[in-house]
């Protein structure tokens, strides 16, 4: 049984309410450290109260956030040092350079002006924007603010960083500028992620949380969701025409829906969703090999984290 310390990020029964309205509802989180946990929900499901509760910004109703072992509300410079926070859309002085930001960061952030340039010049570099530094802020792109506003976040290296929707409003090249990033920073951080592009999630996130409604619906690694929220589909390739085969699958009793059709390649394909899943994959592979129709590809298809996120959150 882990103990409290040792998470990154933990709430034990969290809530906030606003008057009658409950935000957020006993919320429990265990994140270890260097990892990055997907933060997933609609808009107004509580994903907001949650980050400025875990960042100290609001007081909990109820139940505790802690940081590396701090409670969050204690707001002292030890704890807040443990917390770097970009948000959706990150603001920044027109009139000073990238390198001005990060160092009057620094200095708010209690270093020495010595010590806060030796931290801007460090993650100006870590972010790749170290050849803009002297550059103001106002001839950014926005992809490159979003970097600076990563950049701004890192000073004095936290060990946990919140990040907002951080490239929601960036192009392809942007974004993966920042996801980039966010994989390198994941071998010395522990990332609490809440973003919308699910196919960012997919790709660089350990653990993913959906949040609807102030309660946490599933929390679990995403290869686990998809296991679990198996749709019992299955993908068959045919070298022929397997329209025999097809009707003998439809009269199967655990067969609930079969179709046949053809690929963007042009390839014969046969999906099958099945009623009994166990039947269908002892079934399902002997029928497709039978009549000499030499069968290429059979597969159980996975659902995607978006088909997952709609079904558990999509519909109120």
């Amino acid at each position: 049984m882990s103990t409290m310390g040792e998470w990154a990020i933990q709430t034990i029964g969290l809530c906030k309410n606003f008057g009658n309205f409950a935000a957020l509802k006993e919320l429990n989180l265990e994140i270890p450290p260097n990892s990055v946990y997907g933060f997933l929900g609609p808009n107004g499901s509580g994903k907001t109260t949650t980050i400025r509760l875990l960042t100290g910004l609001s007081n909990p109703t109820s139940g505790r956030a802690l940081i590396m072992g701090y409670d969050s509300s204690n707001r002292s410079l030890s704890a807040r040092r443990l917390i770097g926070y970009l948000p959706d859309v990150p603001s920044f002085h027109k009139y000073m350079t990238g390198m001005e930001y990060l160092v009057f960061c620094g200095e708010l952030s209690g270093f020495t002006f010595n010590e806060a340039k030796a931290q801007a010049s460090k993650q100006l570099e870590r972010t790749n924007l170290h050849d803009a530094a002297g550059r103001k802020t106002s001839t950014y792109s926005r992809g490159m603010k979003q970097r600076l506003g990563l950049a701004a976040a890192m000073v004095g290296d936290p060990k946990v960083l919140f990040l907002d929707e951080p490239v929601s409003a960036l192009d392809p090249i942007g974004r993966a500028e920042v996801l980039a990033i966010v994989r390198q920073l994941k071998e010395i951080k522990t990332i609490f992620l809440s973003t919308h592009i699910l196919t960012d999630v997919e790709r660089i996130c350990d653990k993913v949380g959906i949040i609807d409604h102030g309660r946490m619906i599933v929390s679990d690694t995403v290869n686990n969701l998809k296991n679990r929220y198996a749709q019992n589909r299955f993908l068959l390739r045919f070298a022929q025409d397997p329209a025999d085969i097809l009707q003998q699958i439809k009269a199967q009793p655990w067969c609930e829906h079969a179709v046949v059709n053809r690929n963007n390649e042009g390839q014969i394909i046969m999906i099958v969703k099945a009623k009994n899943m166990a039947a269908a994959q002892q079934n399902l592979p002997l029928l497709a090999a039978q009549k000499g129709n030499t069968l290429i590809r059979y597969e159980i298809v996975e659902p995607s984290l978006e088909e997952i996120f709609i079904d558990l959150a999509g519909v109120n």
